[in-house]
């Protein structure tokens, strides 16, 4: 999705991109709705948080 986003800035007018969940809002609970963060409600970090601070590291001047 973020290099999908990246390509596409330019001819869409996107100047930035916020994941908008950074941690989860009930960890242990399995519903979709609860766990979209990069974060577990612990502050403890999920491994799409690396993942997302290398995308960052990538597309940012």
């Amino acid at each position: 999705m973020v290099e999908a986003v990246v390509r596409a800035a330019a001819d869409a007018g996107v100047s930035c991109y916020t994941h908008f969940a950074l941690r989860d809002a009930d960890s242990a609970n399995p519903g979709l709705f609860h766990q979209f963060g990069l974060l577990r409600d612990d502050y403890t970090a999920k491994p799409a948080f690396d993942t997302y601070r290398k995308l960052i590291a990538e597309f940012t001047r």
